[in-house]
């Protein structure tokens, strides 16, 4: 490949770059390849030869993995997201919301302070609608820790394996695998280069569904209810806690979870759009005339086909006849309960964000 072609392929391709570099941070030359590689993406050609942008010794750091997302990104990038004033205009209406002391990490843990907020989830828990708890987390350690991504540094060491979604979302992206350290870099010069350029980023590289570092679980409480079934919240099995980290503009397209959810939000803001389960949901239905279109175009069972935001009305007809969504904004410290097969779409609206979730029966 010439430098031109190359020089031409990074321009197209922004996120992709910033991934390959920051796995190239640690690597001969690479310090000065990133000083100057981004501001090179946002100017036009010179008409001037080109220059040499990556050493061909500092090829050979990139891993099997960056490799393939080389390849991928190297083509022009996919089409910018469409304005918000050109997007689909849905209409929601607002979810129940309680609001609770905030606590400290300390006595939130408290017995009489678990049973008010087991006593709080319980009437919703039981008829299966979604409930926002605002301010819930607002003073935990997680609060004060997580928006810097220096303690993620400090905390987690840098080898650490994590799967990362490439793209808009999982319904239209890869999955692939890297070090911790090396996505904290992307993350770090992503929002960097976000306060310089105010453009939307074509790509996105998603931080979702990894399991919760055992280095930082202690940070956010998790209801003991989730595990304890003596608060007559479900059966008390905690099944898995996750994590969620990336910049803005990341997306879960629509879909729903087998079990029940607690989604708590950290660092940033997202808005959530949630619609009641259909009798269809299940891995075995045909889902073709179904609002939600689950399961089809190459989606798993539990994913619509539909993009809410933008629905191809000509493509799925049905989905205006789909129930009118709830849809809630959460910032930091909120906790909002999703039942179990609850379809609900997330979308992250600040410069980064990060949340846990906790899947539970």
């Amino acid at each position: 490949m010439s430098y031109k072609q190359l020089d031409s392929l990074l321009k197209n391709s922004r996120s992709a770059v910033c991934l390959l570099c920051c796995s190239m941070s640690r690597a001969s030359h690479s310090l000065n390849y990133c000083s100057h590689l981004l501001p090179r993406l946002s100017t036009e050609a010179t008409g001037e030869p080109p220059q040499p942008l990556v050493p061909i010794a500092t090829l050979q750091y990139l891993n099997a993995h960056l490799l393939v997302m080389w390849q991928r990104y190297s083509r022009v990038a996919a089409r910018r997201l469409s304005s918000s004033s050109s997007q689909h205009q849905i209409k929601s209406k607002p979810i129940e919301t309680i609001s609770l002391p905030q606590l400290s990490s300390q006595d939130i843990n408290s017995h009489e302070h678990q049973l008010a907020i087991a006593d709080a989830i319980r009437p919703y828990h039981q008829s299966q609608t979604p409930l926002l708890l605002t301010n819930l987390n607002s003073k935990c350690d997680a609060i004060y820790f997580w928006r810097s991504i220096q303690y993620w540094q400090a905390a987690v060491p840098e080898n650490t394996p994590v799967d990362v979604e490439l793209g808009r979302s999982y319904n239209t992206g890869n999955r692939v695998s890297m070090k911790f350290g090396d996505y904290l870099d992307y993350l770090s010069k992503v929002t960097e280069q976000e306060e310089k350029d105010a453009e939307q980023q074509e790509e996105v590289a998603y931080l979702a569904q990894n399991e919760l570092f055992a280095e930082i679980r202690n940070d956010i409480p998790t209801p003991h209810f989730c595990s304890d079934g003596s608060f007559n919240v479900g059966e008390g099995k905690l099944y898995h806690s996750m994590l969620w980290l990336g910049p803005r503009g990341t997306v879960s397209p629509l879909h729903y979870d087998p079990l029940d959810n607690l989604l708590m939000q950290i660092v940033g803001n997202k808005r959530v759009l949630l619609y009641p389960p259909d009798k269809g949901n299940g891995r075995d239905n045909n889902n073709s005339g179904s609002w939600h279109y689950a399961g089809l175009n190459g989606n798993q069972y539990n994913t619509s086909a539909v993009d809410v935001e933008n629905p191809n009305f000509e493509e799925y007809p049905n989905f205006q006849s789909a129930p009118t969504p709830y849809e809630c904004e959460i910032g930091p410290g909120d906790l909002l309960f999703i039942p179990s097969k609850w379809w609900h779409h997330v979308r992250s609206f600040s410069k980064w964000s990060a949340s846990a979730n906790v899947w539970w029966r």
